[in-house]
């Protein structure tokens, strides 16, 4: 594929990182941005994945506990596909590659040469299984490819899924893309909560924070984080743990801070030991006009069957609304297969917009 790329004109190049979005070296950046929201709006049919450079840039220089590369194929001074490249400091098997071009520049071996680079890289830094996705319209016509879960499929003959399954990647799982919209009531989020809150008990009491995360609760929120990495249903995927403390939380809230993100906390605190048992996170960009992403939602298995997951769905909507009115909407990623999650979404009123396939590739 590199031989296609030099009969085109073409190279591929680390992304210069600049220190801001206006510096004299930030014009590859913003043009990277530019595909990967382009490539965006094709593959989903929806603006969710569009990028802000300057939320993405934060990201990019946020490398203390994940590494990060940027690759970029050009046709003279016109970047035409990106690679965003990452792997956890603290694993030693896995990295994540997602490849992005144009509609209008697929098919001449661009991505596939970013593929390969993705692969090169992964043996640079010693990793032997790869994690790639593909976005697909929650409408999209034609066959279907099933996850191997046996819920949940995705088009299988999008170009991003032929185009995964000739560089030998195989499906692992099928999450779906919902969206919940704020112009509906609250009021059924209302009950849910009210009748959740009911079933759980004395034992459980609900908390609400926008971050920095309380000094009390800090050190229990961050192992309940740590635990998505292993606790989620994760298909045939292989994800490594992942260490947190209460330093890399206060890393990950100035992280946000700088990049001008809110994020807000709803969790669950089991009052006999003080543990978090169920958190949910939500967070919005700088255009507080724009979607809510929800991050991580979780009950810990030990606490699970109290309703607590309704607890901070519900309540993490009603009070991030009152926070943000301006945000129109929230939008979460559920794996097919997680019922009890997916149950709560969609009696609250969520959506499904979009599907998400989740590729593994052992090298």
């Amino acid at each position: 594929m590199y031989d296609t790329l030099h009969t085109l004109g073409q190279g591929i190049d680390a992304l210069p990182i600049p220190a801001t979005t206006d510096a004299p070296d930030a014009a590859g950046l913003r043009a990277a941005a530019e595909i990967i929201t382009a490539s965006g709006r094709h593959d989903s049919g929806t603006d969710l994945f569009d990028v802000e450079p300057a939320e993405w840039l934060a990201a990019l220089h946020a490398t203390e506990y994940t590494a990060r590369e940027v690759r970029i194929v050009r046709v003279g001074d016109r970047i035409t596909g990106v690679l965003l490249f990452e792997y956890p400091r603290d694993g030693e098997k896995t990295a994540n590659a997602g490849v992005f071009v144009r509609p209008e520049d697929r098919g001449r071996g661009i991505e596939d040469a970013l593929f390969d680079e993705a692969e090169r890289l992964a043996h640079e830094h010693g990793r032997s299984v790869l994690h790639s996705w593909n976005l697909a319209r929650a409408d999209h016509p034609g066959a279907r490819l099933a996850s191997p879960v046996g819920i949940g499929s995705i088009p299988a003959d999008a170009d991003t899924t032929r185009l995964l399954q000739r560089h030998g990647y195989t499906l692992g799982q099928v999450e779906r893309v919902s969206m919940f919209d704020f112009a509906e009531s609250l009021d059924h989020a209302r009950r849910m909560l009210d009748g959740a809150l009911a079933k759980a008990g004395p034992d459980y009491r609900p908390v609400w924070w926008q971050s920095p995360a309380p000094d009390e609760h800090v050190d229990g929120y961050a192992y309940a984080v740590s635990r998505m990495a292993t606790d989620v249903p994760s298909g045939e995927l292989e994800w490594e743990e992942e260490a947190w403390d209460a330093e890399r939380v206060r890393y990950r809230e100035k992280l946000k801070a700088d990049a001008g993100q809110i994020m807000a906390v709803t969790a669950v605190v089991h009052v006999p030991t003080g543990a978090i048992a169920a958190f949910n996170e939500l967070v919005v960009g700088r255009d507080r006009g724009r979607r809510t992403e929800n991050y991580g939602t979780l009950v810990l298995p030990e606490h699970r069957g109290h309703r607590l997951g309704t607890i901070v769905k519900c309540l993490g909507l009603i009070r991030w609304h009152e926070l943000v009115p301006t945000s129109p909407s929230v939008m979460t990623f559920n794996a097919e297969e997680n019922r009890y999650m997916l149950d709560v979404n969609e009696a609250v009123g969520f959506r499904p917009v979009a599907a998400s396939g989740e590729w593994k590739k052992e090298l």
